[in-house]
């Protein structure tokens, strides 16, 4: 089945500067105006009237752009071959009023943070379409943009705040609504970067979220990573739906053992379509179960597979979150890939030893306390 979009990148110059248009998406990312062709439509027509519909800014086509070409499996378990047409847009009539119903946002920035924000915000697909964009405009630095992401999730330094890389995580079988409800509350007067919880509690999150900088994370395959991909792909397009802007699943460990490599790269891979692009993906190791040549190996596959992040630990196998492993893990991923330490972080000494070990996100339950440089005596989450 073939599925056509068309969009565009909008710029406008004010008093001499050059701006460039980007909007947030429902989940959150930077992305770009676009949507599938109705019915008679062009690829440019499409594009013009997605550009106007999402962020009430009426623009003239000045030059093709990407055309970006990808494969997902729908809802009804068809494969789809997507193809998105780009175009340069310049601004004309109109003032920029963000479609609600369909994005959160929609705003100006000059091109050097609008590529900042593509790189750590935005849909991998679209660095191509960004950079040809400036390159087209004249942007005098456009010509040094690299394609490629480096160091795409940032690492924590001395001096910086630790609650941006914390993930506020509760993931007890025992906990309820008002638990929840606690969670977020914490997690957004503290400024921390995401709630994670399980898919049952993902739209409560989101719901009371709205509005705020903090994410919902949601878990799928937890905590074995034993059940079918195709269960763990519906669990994480629900997850997606309900309003998780990340998934964190667990590899099937059991096949990682016993060396079919293709069968949990497919488990992965199932995962990362499923969501679309509409959320990062971390892959949990469970590295308490696994030789140092298995972890560098499941580093391989699950940046093979598109995964965002690689994850030490779900909290409920053996061990935690290590310094060792922290390091293996952020020297087996190219920097594309970012590096989540969990299970065991419950106070702030043991956070900043993982994160200058090299993690760029912290999974724990002890956030409250560890942002107040006090021990958690309690029992830790993942």
């Amino acid at each position: 089945m073939k599925e056509i979009s068309a969009g565009g990148i909008v710029y406008r110059k004010q008093d001499g500067r050059l701006e460039i248009q980007l909007i947030r998406d429902r989940f959150g990312k930077i992305a770009l105006a676009k949507g599938k062709l109705e019915a008679g439509e062009t690829e440019s027509q499409a594009a013009l009237r997605e550009v106007e519909e999402e962020t009430g800014i009426r623009g003239a086509i000045v030059a093709p752009l990407s055309v970006i070409r990808y494969e997902y499996e729908s809802s009804e378990r068809v494969t789809v071959q997507k193809e998105v047409h780009y175009y340069l847009v310049e601004a004309g009539e109109g003032s920029l009023k963000a479609q609600t119903e369909e994005i959160s946002g929609a705003y100006w920035f000059d091109p050097a943070e609008s590529w900042r924000l593509q790189l750590s915000e935005g849909y991998e697909t679209n660095d191509e379409v960004l950079r040809q964009a400036l390159k087209q405009l004249g942007y005098a630095a456009a010509a040094r943009l690299r394609p490629e992401r480096e160091g795409r999730f940032p690492l924590w330094l001395p001096g910086m705040p630790i609650a941006p890389f914390i993930d506020h995580t509760l993931l007890k079988a025992e906990a309820v609504s008002a638990d929840y409800r606690r969670l977020c509350e914490e997690a957004y007067a503290h400024g921390f970067h995401s709630v994670c919880v399980g898919g049952r509690w993902v739209r409560q999150c989101r719901e009371q979220l709205g509005g705020t900088n903090v994410k919902v994370c949601g878990v799928v395959g937890f905590p074995l990573g034993s059940g079918a991909t195709r269960a763990k792909a519906f669990e994480a397009a629900a997850a997606v739906e309900d309003g998780a802007a990340e998934i964190d699943m667990v590899l099937a460990i059991g096949r990682l053992l016993e060396g079919d490599c293709a069968s949990v790269e497919r488990d992965i891979t199932a995962v990362v379509q499923a969501v679309q692009g509409g959320a990062l993906v971390k892959v949990i190791l469970e590295t308490g179960m696994l030789t140092d040549e298995r972890k560098v190996e499941a580093c391989r596959i699950a940046e093979a597979a598109g995964a965002d992040y690689v994850k030490t630990s779900t909290g409920f196998g053996p061990g935690g979150a290590t310094e060792e492993d922290v390091v293996l893990l952020r020297a087996s991923v190219s920097p594309r890939l970012g590096v989540k330490a969990s299970a065991g972080i419950r106070d702030e000494a043991k956070a900043r030893k993982l994160l200058l070990a090299g993690a760029s996100r912290l999974g724990t339950s002890s956030g409250v306390a560890i942002v107040a440089g006090h021990r958690h005596n309690g029992i830790d989450e993942p």
